[in-house]
């Protein structure tokens, strides 16, 4: 697989703690969840992030500008850079997998039109398969992994360290610790899902409606009293991911400030990363309710 295809997979990889939705044209004007963090004397900043965008997504706000040049170090879910991704791929993203009457009908009506872009994908896990057909929906539309906000904060990084709070290959294993009933049900959402959606969770981003949020985000990965997807993917990471931002707090090693991002949808809901820092005794400061810097 040539290198710059497995750059794009692992991009992919990295939208599905927001499902694979939420893409936007962020201007100085939105503003997206964005917290101050204070913790025994230490200060960050934690940002919702949107992992697919366009060039015009920037410049972001000026408070999120400002803060993030006199931030010390970034801090990311991972850092695919760093990661071996081909290896990642064959060891976690190969394989065939039982399918389903139903997901095999929708995957044949949609590839009636696209013969090669399905073909390329056939030897792929059906959770790979999601994101990739997830990506050539926002591509059709005009979006790309490039203009991701975690992309292009490391990109405009200026030598700073960049610090990962999981790692590509804990996200490649999550993903594909799934059953294969449900990664065929990832693979029929990046299909179906309505463009209705695609609208709602934009527009929630860029006005900071976080209970609008959490709720599509919420509703997108459940299926009526199964949870599976919501403990594994949401909730469970925002425990271990806020226990990793306070463990990078208290390291005399890290520099600091820190500036974070993650996918918005871990800074939202009542099981968020934010509730659950304050959860153990760290203050949460909205910075659009009150300023930050």
């Amino acid at each position: 697989m040539a290198t710059s295809q497995l750059k794009r997979l692992v991009a992919l990889v990295c939208m599905f703690m927001a499902m694979g939705l939420a893409c936007a044209q962020a201007t100085p004007l939105d503003t997206p969840p964005f917290y101050k963090i204070e913790y025994k004397g230490k200060v960050s900043y934690l940002l919702g992030s949107i992992h697919v965008g366009k060039a015009n997504f920037y410049p972001m706000s000026e408070q999120i500008e400002s803060l993030f040049d006199s931030a010390e170090s970034l801090v990311v879910e991972a850092d695919a850079a760093s990661a071996d991704i081909a290896t990642l791929v064959r060891k976690y993203g190969v394989g065939q997998a039982p399918i389903d009457i139903e997901t095999q009908a929708v995957l044949d009506s949609y590839c009636q039109r696209r013969a090669r872009e399905c073909a390329a994908l056939s030897g792929y896990a059906p959770w790979l398969q999601s994101m990739q057909l997830g990506m050539a929906r926002f591509e059709a539309l005009g979006y790309s992994a490039v203009y991701g906000v975690e992309q292009v904060l490391i990109s405009k990084n200026r030598g700073r360290p960049v610090l990962e709070l999981e790692s590509t290959e804990f996200q490649f294993q999550l993903m594909a610790s799934f059953d294969d009933k449900t990664q065929w049900n990832m693979v029929k959402e990046a299909i179906e899902g309505p463009d209705e959606d695609m609208h709602g969770l934009i527009s929630s981003w860029r006005t900071g409606d976080e209970i609008h949020l959490a709720e599509l985000m919420e509703g997108q990965m459940s299926d009526g009293d199964d949870k599976q997807l919501l403990e594994k993917i949401l909730w469970q990471r925002n425990i271990d991911m806020a226990a990793r931002i306070r463990e990078l707090m208290l390291d005399p090693d890290t520099p600091q400030p820190m500036f974070i991002a993650v996918g918005a949808g871990h800074v939202v809901g009542e099981r968020s990363m934010v509730l659950e820092m304050q959860k153990h005794g760290a203050q949460t400061t909205n910075c659009w309710q009150k300023q930050c810097n």
